[in-house]
């Protein structure tokens, strides 16, 4: 018995060694020159050399190596493809790996570009390139559609820190309520529900109109911001001025059943109602009475007109 158990334990182990070795290998580890790579053979073999002075501490000798190689670089995958061969082996690589991802920094041109030197030099923990790419980044990008745009292909990246900040310079750069409900939306698609509930409190405060708040309200009913809701028909019935607008109020308490709305929009509306019919019969009733002064001073004048007309006639001649 105690035969068997050791021939298993080294056949197992033999098995798991042969397993590890036939594993797909990094770059790092990799004795064969990877065709995919946009290195060149030679510079692969020579990375692969100083990766063997990192393992040993040999920063002395690696970094030289590193950084002939960095300097005939002319794009920005060859720099992320140097950076690879840096990323397992700490102090020893440390400013050969900063030195890579600030030139990688210099290479970019585009959006795109910027997001994966932000990441990759997040990644192997250059925190300074990383700074530096998602100011450039915030930087470049001007108009809200640009800004909502990077904060999306950030998150697709998983930097969420980056997006969050494209998409509080796009705040600032809202001019019309269209653009706000649609900043909004997306806010809250992206998971920043600050920013969601801070832009639509703030078209409540901006907006005078009862009627048009209630229009705003149909837009953001779809967020299922509650609170915010009971706000603005609040902030309505403030400024309602209007059997119409009062009529909007009541609808939309009705959707929502806010039923201490809903009958203050009521009683507020029927009230005017009856102000409206009571101005408009005092009104009519004005006019009558102005009618009727006008008729009676034109008759007055009339008889007096006679009057005068008959005292002046001499009387009649008898011959």
């Amino acid at each position: 018995m105690p035969y068997k158990t050791s021939a298993f334990l080294t056949s197992f182990c033999t098995l798991t060694a042969a397993a590890c070795l036939t594993l797909p290998a990094g770059p790092a580890y990799a004795d064969r020159p990877d065709k995919d790579s946009p290195l060149t053979v030679n510079q692969q073999r020579d990375l692969r050399r100083a990766v063997s002075y990192a393992k040993k501490g040999r920063a002395d000798k690696a970094t030289p190596i590193y950084n002939e190689i960095l300097s005939a670089c002319t794009d920005l995958p060859k720099c992320i493809a140097v950076a690879s061969y840096t990323e397992q082996y700490g102090f020893a690589t440390v400013d050969a790996r900063r030195a890579i991802m600030e030139k990688a920094l210099e290479m970019c041109r585009t959006y795109d570009d910027y997001i994966l030197v932000a990441m990759k030099s997040r990644q192997y923990e250059c925190f300074d390139v990383t700074r530096k790419a998602v100011q450039q980044l915030i930087s470049v990008s001007e108009t809200p559609e640009q800004l909502m745009d990077l904060a999306t292909k950030a998150l697709e990246v998983s930097m969420t820190d980056v997006a969050h900040l494209a998409m509080e310079k796009a705040y600032t750069g809202l001019d019309s309520i269209p653009e706000a409900i649609e900043y909004s939306r997306l806010a809250g698609l992206m998971g920043m529900v600050d920013l969601q509930r801070k832009v639509v409190r703030e078209m409540i405060d901006d907006e005078p109109s009862a009627h048009e708040l209630c229009i705003i309200l149909r837009k953001i009913e779809p967020m299922k911001l509650k609170d915010l809701n009971r706000y603005l028909l609040k902030k309505a019935l403030d400024q309602a001025s209007t059997v119409g607008e009062f009529n909007d109020i009541w609808e939309a308490a009705r959707r929502h059943n806010y039923k201490d709305i809903f009958d203050l929009a009521a009683y507020r509306g029927k009230k005017m109602q009856l102000i409206k019919r009571m101005q408009s019969d005092r009104a009519a009733h004005q006019e009558r009475v102005d009618q009727w002064k006008q008729g009676n001073d034109a008759a007055q004048q009339r008889v007096i007109k006679d009057l005068q007309g008959g005292g002046s006639t001499p009387p009649p001649s008898g011959f």
